[in-house]
């Protein structure tokens, strides 16, 4: 049977956002970046390259630049923060990145040398490749008249081609660039028609063109919310391992309670076994040995002292013999006992119940013999 969590209970990752400005904002440069130099040191040769090619300072710019591991060029694009409105900067706080549309499609596969044309509302714009470069050569963005024509559009076409110079390869979709919101996993991928280009989060980072404190903030901000994900990833499987272990111990606990009532019903049974099995054993003994009394009193009278009188003596089992005496002396204990230790036949001797009674001291002898005590020499 299924169990189907109601619409209201049910977890919405919320969609990437990602806010593609036109392209007739930006101007582009290509910049060269010296070889083996680090994405650090790329950036600050951009802010430099940036400075000396705008009339405008960099803090008056919204800039961003995409270059490659290796490559020889970057591709540096920027646009005057006065020509956009305090309303589209409102709306990019919660953008997963900023950026020109030509620039989702800067990662796209492509054979070299290569043209490739976006049409908007606004206008065309051609990114050219070479051969030698990952990052394009140049970027050219043209805008259209207000109410454009076929003929505008041709026209605008073929200057923008001529504009790129040698002949190249012409991409050119019929679809604008987006972003494909239903990818997941750590790539944003931009799609054109059959066109398509991944980024990483570190690639994103360098084409987004807003303030670059504010995207280092971010970044930071990314940080600390995956530090603390871990974390809290961290504590549930701890919690749910404490509770693994808490259910193990409940149902130890349970197994160990069921398998006691289990002994406790069945030591009463096994009492009874064991009762059965001793009181075989005793008749067997008794059927099979006899008690030897009298060979016991007489090797143990063979010791005695002449001062030591018996009494009365019992035999407690077939090999135990428990003797009533008295001496006359008290020295006449420890004589006795040491004589009866030098039998090779006998295995323990006990004395008990030293009293003086009427001149005479009374006291029990408790000699315990060894089980072939009593066997037969073997005649030679």
């Amino acid at each position: 049977m299924r169990f189907k969590l109601p619409e209201s209970f049910k977890l919405s990752v919320p969609a990437r956002k990602v806010v593609l400005l036109p392209d007739v904002y930006f101007f582009s440069r290509a910049v060269p970046i010296a070889a083996n130099a680090t994405p650090a040191e790329a950036a600050a040769q951009v802010e430099l390259a940036l400075e000396a090619l705008s009339p405008f300072p960099p803090a008056q710019m919204y800039h961003g630049h995409f270059w490659r591991p290796g490559a020889k060029n970057a591709c540096v694009f920027a646009a005057y923060r006065k020509r956009f409105t305090a309303e589209q900067i409102e709306s990019w706080a919660d953008a997963e990145a900023v950026l020109p549309t030509f620039a989702s499609l800067l990662c796209m596969p492509n054979k070299r040398p290569a043209t490739l044309l976006l049409w908007s509302e606004k206008g065309l714009t051609a990114v050219n490749w070479d051969d030698a470069n990952d990052a394009p050569v140049s970027v050219i963005a043209r805008e259209l008249p207000p109410e454009p024509t076929e003929t505008d559009r041709t026209a605008l076409r073929v200057a923008v081609l001529q504009e790129s110079g040698e002949a190249r390869t012409v991409i050119e979709p019929a679809i604008a660039p987006a972003l494909d919101v239903t990818a997941r996993g750590d790539e944003f991928i931009f799609r054109s028609d059959l066109l398509s280009a991944a980024f990483t989060r570190e690639q994103l980072d360098m084409l987004d063109v807003r303030d670059k404190e504010e995207l280092a903030a971010r970044r930071r901000a990314r940080s600390r919310d995956l530090l603390l994900w871990r974390v809290l990833l961290g504590c549930v499987a701890a919690i749910a391992l404490a509770v693994l272990l808490e259910v193990v111990l409940i149902g130890g606990g349970l197994w160990q309670k069921a398998r006691t009532i289990r002994v406790d019903r069945q030591e009463p049974g096994v009492a009874k076994i064991l009762m059965a099995k001793n009181l075989a054993s005793r008749i067997d003994e008794l059927s099979t040995k006899r008690m030897r009394p009298f060979e016991m009193i007489s090797m143990v009278a063979e010791k005695k002292p002449a001062s030591v009188t018996f009494v009365s003596a019992t035999v407690t089992n077939l090999y135990t013999l428990d003797v009533e005496a008295q001496a006359v002396t008290s020295s006449d204990l420890e004589a006795f006992r040491s004589a009866l230790n030098t039998l090779t036949s006998c295995e323990r001797v006990e004395i008990k119940g030293n009293r003086l009674q009427s001149g005479l001291t009374t006291f029990r002898v408790i000699v315990t013999f060894k089980p072939d005590a009593f066997k037969p020499v073997p005649q030679p």
